[in-house]
């Protein structure tokens, strides 16, 4: 029974200090990010703002973060990961501090965008470090671990939202805006173990023998523009569903009866499956291949989201987000670990900042539209289209790399089921070869 976890700990004691480093960098400076999410519309509410200006704010930080994807394969290349990531990081905790004291709309709406610039970095940059700084045979344990890292300090950054506000001293206003200010302080302390690293502080990165060539002839950077394309595309359609629901969860919640300590409870609950059973991902993925694991890992939430349009209610709205936010750690390690297989070096530098880019501005237009719907029909068609749209991706996702020359071939084994490969010679050789 416990012969997985287990054999992932043991695991553990492969990876590199500055690897080691890293994941307590996740740590710390997402605890700021699990304070906001759970925090920052609620502190909006007692500024007698509503859904739609919300929204507003969502689709300013999301505008820039895509900004700040789209540009990051240049900006990687030229200052190295590791200034990258201190220098975002350091965005987004000033910003967040000026978001904690601003009132006035105009304010709140630059200071978002800011954020969103420095938040770009703070999430995009995961991959990027853990590609450069890992083994092949590490990067998907390594991957899903940074996420349930993530996911804990969510859990931490929810349970801080939820607690203080009942024990500050003060309104709700005041309360909300100290919360904000301690999260953020928490966070700051991440940027200690990025400075303390070595080797990955002073750029480059291990060797890569495994790495698939760059493409030489038309034919072949014509298939990994294709790639490239499709990988960017699902995360867009991805993120227009997701951005008519998560912006506005923690609202729908008080609609349904919950209080701020409540609705901490329950991100951190979220949060804390998600670090948990997100660290099966690996074992998911053997089991299924990486494309059927990904597809049935997304679709999991489409029966929640549906039983929540029929009977809305607290108890399933609760369970609903813990099934969302676990689905997010399992899915995404897989996903990006077989696009960082499928693609050589220099397309996958850039390819997470594009999908980062597509998630955001389909996200902040996804929630600049959904903040005008909820506040005129409700929340209900938010849950449909995110529905729609994450069966469509997922459409897409497996239809296209199905028929990959890499995956048919064997060469990409471990896309496919575990049944599937025994019928395959090739990917039998493959595999006893990584």
């Amino acid at each position: 029974m416990f012969s997985v976890p287990l054999g992932y700990l043991r695991r553990q004691f492969n990876f590199s200090r500055d690897v080691r480093l890293f994941l307590l960098y996740n740590l710390l400076a997402n605890v700021g990010w699990g304070v906001f999410t759970l925090i920052f519309n609620l502190y909006l509410r007692e500024l007698n703002l509503r859904e739609d200006d919300m929204g507003a704010f969502s689709a300013a930080q999301t505008l820039a973060m895509a900004g700040g994807a789209a540009t990051m394969g240049a900006v990687l290349d030229r200052l190295g990961i590791w200034r990258s990531i201190v220098s975002g990081v350091s965005v987004f905790l000033f910003a967040s501090l000026g978001l904690a004291f601003a009132e006035a709309r105009p304010l709140l709406l630059v200071l978002s965008a800011i954020s969103g610039l420095g938040l770009a970095y703070l999430f995009t940059t995961t991959m990027p470090f853990v590609i450069a700084w890992t083994r092949r045979d590490e990067r998907q344990f390594v991957s899903a671990l940074s996420f349930s890292v993530t996911s804990l300090s969510l859990t931490f950054g929810s349970l801080l939202g939820g607690f203080l506000p009942d024990v500050l001293p003060g309104g709700d206003l005041q309360t909300f805006r100290w919360t904000l200010v301690a999260g953020t302080g928490i966070a700051a302390l991440g940027l200690v173990p990025m400075l303390l690293m070595g080797p990955a502080r002073r750029g480059g990165g291990l060797p890569d023998p495994t790495a698939v060539k760059e493409a030489t002839d038309p034919s072949e950077r014509r298939r990994v523009r294709r790639d490239v394309t499709v990988f960017v595309l699902v995360g867009g359609l991805m993120a227009v569903g997701a951005g008519m629901v998560f912006p506005f969860f923690n609202v729908y919640l008080t609609t349904q009866g919950a209080d701020s300590t409540t609705i901490g409870y329950v991100y951190a609950l979220g949060s804390l499956s998600a670090a948990v059973v997100g660290l099966s991902a690996p074992f998911i993925s053997r089991r299924l291949g990486s494309l059927y694991g990904v597809a049935a890992v997304r679709l999991s939430i489409v029966p929640f989201y549906l039983a929540l349009i029929l009977t809305p209610g607290l108890p399933l709205a609760a369970i609903t987000h813990i099934v969302r936010q676990t689905s997010i750690s399992m899915a995404w390690p897989i996903d990006s670990t077989f696009i960082a297989e499928v693609l050589p070096p220099r397309a996958r530098t850039r390819v997470y900042g594009l999908r980062a880019a597509a998630w955001n501005l389909g996200f902040s237009a996804a929630s600049l539209v959904a903040g005008v719907l909820i506040v005129n029909i409700g929340y209900a068609v938010t849950f449909l289209n995110l529905i729609v749209f994450t069966a469509l991706a997922m459409a897409i996702f497996v239809g296209y790399y199905s028929r990959h020359p890499r995956v048919r071939s064997g060469e990409l084994s471990s896309a496919l089921p575990r049944w599937q490969r025994r019928q395959m010679p090739a990917a039998e050789l493959v595999e006893e070869t990584i």
